[in-house]
């Protein structure tokens, strides 16, 4: 494939630069999607998952793919910056469910212990990502982003997740996960934001309502992304019983 770049200056030189050569593998295409790849690994690895019940976590993940394509094509993104975002879907989503792919196999634990392990399989699925989509400046950069995410969004399940001995009420945890996750982000950007990235000149009341704007559309748009998923976790009595064994709780209904 040869790339051409053309631009109209007149009278100032010719309009066409010189061709380039470019060599295009359509392996580079494909290797974005082995991240995808994970998912149906887990069904068939694990033995847990090998059944109807467990294929119900693929129907959050096609609502809110679909959400997302549909909101790309709305808003017509660059394809420099449709990539990035494809990589922080992949990884919020696609990890999130692995998450609950895996949760017999690290739940039933301290919740110290399975949050560590919950971490492990989010950041893990993180490297695997930013493998497979190259490690450039601009992916690079979104994976800095997503990386400071991934706590955020654990700590918000299991801070709002009551006490073992408190009765467990999936309304109030669902609204509850939205505020502990702005917090969470406000708190994780902020320290970000004043250790590293100080900027002298810079009034408190300007950096303080940039991060306030900043961990609230971000939280917005992660729980909206998390929202069918917790939706599932609370109504489907399989799903249930794994959202109690990661977050050391009882979750049955009272009768």
């Amino acid at each position: 494939m040869q790339i051409v770049v053309s631009a109209d200056i007149g009278e100032f030189g010719p309009t066409d630069g010189e061709p380039v050569t470019y060599h295009f593998n359509s392996l580079y295409h494909a290797q974005g999607m082995i991240p995808w790849l994970l998912l149906p690994l887990a069904f068939v690895v694990l033995r847990e998952n090998r059944t109807a019940r467990a294929a119900w976590i693929l129907a959050p993940i096609a609502l809110v793919a679909t959400v997302y394509l549909v909101v790309i094509r709305m808003m017509r993104v660059t394809s420099g910056s449709t990539a990035q975002l494809h990589v922080i879907f992949t990884v919020i989503v696609v990890g999130f469910s692995l998450v609950w792919l895996l949760a017999e196999r690290i739940g039933h634990r301290n919740r110290f212990v399975t949050f560590l392990l919950a971490s492990l399989i989010y950041f893990g699925f993180l490297g695997v990502t930013l493998l497979a989509n190259g490690c450039s400046e601009d992916v690079t950069a979104i994976a800095g982003l997503t990386a400071v995410s991934l706590p955020a969004i654990l700590l918000a399940l299991f801070i709002a997740s009551p006490h073992r001995t408190k009765p467990f009420h999936g309304a109030r945890f669902v609204a509850w996960v939205g505020g502990t996750l702005f917090l969470a982000l406000l708190v994780i950007f902020s320290t970000i934001m004043f250790v590293f990235y100080r900027a002298p000149g810079r009034s408190v009341e300007g950096l303080l309502r940039e991060l306030l704007i900043a961990s609230f559309l971000s939280s917005l748009i992660y729980y909206a992304a998390l929202l069918p998923f917790l939706v599932l976790l609370l109504a489907n009595p399989f799903w249930r019983k794994r959202l109690g064994a990661v977050l050391g709780i009882q979750t049955e209904v009272p009768s």
